[in-house]
């Protein structure tokens, strides 16, 4: 006969349905954001692969167009001249050592680069000069949108038609001691045809001016739309605090449209310094840019010279879009 235990059978414990329906609904819960975090994760994967199929043609676009041609100048500058194949694949630093070797302003392709340089610059002031008053009397003072937009159309017009009409146009019937500009001093009593007050026929003055006529839409452009998103009501708020014209301006108006600036800026100067169509129409041959000097080594059949040359070219082009960009702390303006 068994014997029971004196304190009694042991207790059984109490269930709560409270605590039960709460973790399974903590279980449940946990379950969903686990779902939610896959579902999530295929989708973003599922997008990213879109992302890339919509990009793919153009990343193609730009690596047959852009980087293929540039890696082929490039491997091209260490390749060997021969007069008969125009080049030879064999490795060599000649091509530029003749163009570094000596380093000075006696070596041609370094005048046509200082001048080349010069002719930016200058290209770059005048046309900021010249552009933002236009630029700003577009975006502020026509209040309408319908006669801004006519008016920026009146603006491009003469830029519907080639580089090359463009300045044939300024080479002959604009320039030259019986050209447009020369005829109306000699009307004002301040020129001569002998002895015009401007020599602007096959200059570098010419060449000079009609860089600024070419490319000076390429700097309204930016600041004009830069310009129509300019906060009025932060203009009013100037005026009210006691602000004038220049400082309101400098204040407010000019950090706003920096970043066009400096567009427009980087835009003249890496396509004026490569410019060689304009240069070689306008002078007639008696000035030389150094993308003339690099065209003359080409047409030449010196390739590997050439390609040389091109890559020093891009060189100095990164380095003055350097400066600019900096000089200007463009990522803070924007």
């Amino acid at each position: 006969m068994s014997s029971s235990s004196p304190d009694g059978p042991e207790p059984v414990p109490h269930l709560d349905i409270a605590d039960i329906k709460a973790d399974e609904a903590e279980v449940e819960a946990e379950h969903e954001r686990a779902l939610g975090v896959q579902r999530a994760a295929r989708k973003e994967k599922g997008q990213g692969l879109i992302t890339f199929l919509w990009a793919l043609p153009g990343f193609v676009w730009l690596g047959f167009y852009l980087l293929a041609p540039l890696v082929f100048i490039v491997l091209m500058s260490f390749w060997t001249p021969d007069t008969a194949k125009g080049f030879v694949k064999d490795w060599t630093f000649h091509n530029y050592g003749t163009l570094l070797h000596p380093f000075s302003l006696n070596n041609a392709y370094w005048k046509d680069m200082l001048r080349s340089a010069q002719i930016s610059a200058i290209a770059v002031a005048a046309c900021l000069i010249f552009g933002f008053p236009v630029a700003y009397f577009l975006a502020m003072k026509v209040k309408k949108l319908q006669y801004q937009i006519a008016l920026f159309i009146l603006a491009l017009a003469p830029f519907w038609t080639s580089f090359i009409t463009r300045s044939v146009a300024w080479a002959y019937p604009l320039m030259g001691s019986h050209g447009a500009l020369n005829q109306f001093l000699v009307k004002i009593g301040v020129s001569s045809y002998d002895h015009p007050l401007l020599d602007t026929q096959f200059t570098q003055l010419s060449v000079q001016l009609a860089m600024i006529q070419l490319y000076i839409l390429f700097m309204v452009t930016p600041i004009f739309f830069l310009l129509a998103q300019v906060d009025r009501h932060a203009l009013e708020a100037a005026r009210d605090l006691g602000g004038n014209w220049w400082s309101t301006f400098r204040e407010v108006v000019l950090p706003q449209t920096m970043p066009g600036i400096v567009i427009g800026s980087i835009f003249i100067f890496v396509l004026t310094m490569g410019e060689y169509g304009t240069v070689e129409v306008i002078s007639q041959g008696a000035v030389t840019t150094v993308g003339v000097y690099v065209h003359s080594q080409i047409v030449g059949t010196q390739y590997p010279q050439g390609a040389a040359s091109a890559v020093l070219l891009v060189f100095v082009l990164i380095l003055g879009v350097f400066a600019i960009t900096r000089f200007a702390n463009l990522r803070d303006e924007i």
